[in-house]
């Protein structure tokens, strides 16, 4: 897979990867910081990673979205409603 590849594939994600100074590739999220960036030699692993942190935090947001106010859930039937 070529650098250009990977990304294009990052950047779908909402991600970026870099290739750095020292011949590191840099994934992070593009609103991210030093804490939660991930630096590996392999740009294999670099994609993989990107699609893992893309998928957890699609997970997490989904899980943040399904919650409403007074603590229920999308899918618990309003008090009662049984």
């Amino acid at each position: 897979m070529t650098l250009q590849k990977a990304k294009s594939i990052a950047r779908h994600l909402g991600l970026t990867l870099r290739k750095v100074r020292s011949g590191d590739y840099r994934v992070n999220f593009r609103d991210g910081n030093e804490t939660t960036a991930y630096y590996t030699d392999n740009l294999e692993d670099a994609v993989n990673t990107a699609v893992e942190m893309a998928r957890k935090r699609a997970f997490s947001g989904d899980c943040r979205a399904d919650r409403i106010r007074g603590g229920l859930t999308a899918f618990s039937p309003p008090a009662g409603a049984r």
